[in-house]
């Protein structure tokens, strides 16, 4: 199994690779994703297992989970308005973070008032519709991801802190014992549902 964990203008380059050596891989990087229907198709000819997800560490998976929970109930207090915003070490070469896209996208999906991810500096009000998503690169910050919805008499955080890069690597390993042998495009919840037991959770 390969761990790719390189940049989105090689990315393409090596999933089109492993397919056609039908060879089995875990994918962090981001950046390709609108080429999913590419890939998908690329696997269905080389049989291969592409497991791919923005953030390896199980715990931002858990976050995601939390999320799936509460915006049904979220999308009924029209009080509560969302906002992102992530660190990461000056070294990131993406902002926002594909995990902090990722996490925007789930709050899109789940609350009809939120139809568009706005990642830029604003210098007015902001659009009523747009979901805000903020970056900060300072020090060496593995990654800090918080996910919170804002009222007039309270707020609601989620936020997930990486301690040290294990988080990665310990969830990219068992993604890749996961994947091997298994034949299609598969995301981390996949792994989850099958492996953890944690299908009723999403």
């Amino acid at each position: 199994v390969c761990i790719d964990f390189t940049t989105p203008d090689l990315a393409l380059d090596h999933l089109h690779q492993y397919a056609f050596w039908g060879v089995d891989a875990v994918i962090g990087t981001t950046g390709w994703y609108d080429d999913l229907p590419k890939v998908r198709e690329w696997v269905d000819e080389g049989q291969n297992g592409v497991l791919y997800a923005p953030n390896f560490s199980l715990g931002v998976a858990l976050v995601q989970r939390a999320l799936r929970a509460m915006l049904p109930l979220l999308d009924a207090l029209e009080d509560y308005d969302p906002w992102i915003h992530e660190v990461h070490h000056t070294g990131k070469v993406d902002s926002p973070s594909g995990t902090a896209l990722a996490l925007a996208e789930t709050v899109c999906e789940g609350l009809a008032r939120k139809t568009r991810i706005e990642p830029e500096t604003q210098h007015g009000a902001i659009d009523a519709a747009s979901l805000h998503v903020t970056s900060a690169r300072a020090g060496r910050v593995f990654g800090e991801h918080t996910v919170a919805f804002d009222s007039a008499v309270d707020r609601i955080e989620i936020v997930h802190r990486a301690k040290d890069r294990r988080a990665f690597a310990v969830g990219a390993v068992r993604a890749a014992e996961w994947i091997r042998g298994r034949a299609g495009l598969f995301t981390l919840d996949d792994m989850l549902d099958e492996g953890y037991g944690m299908g009723d959770a999403g």
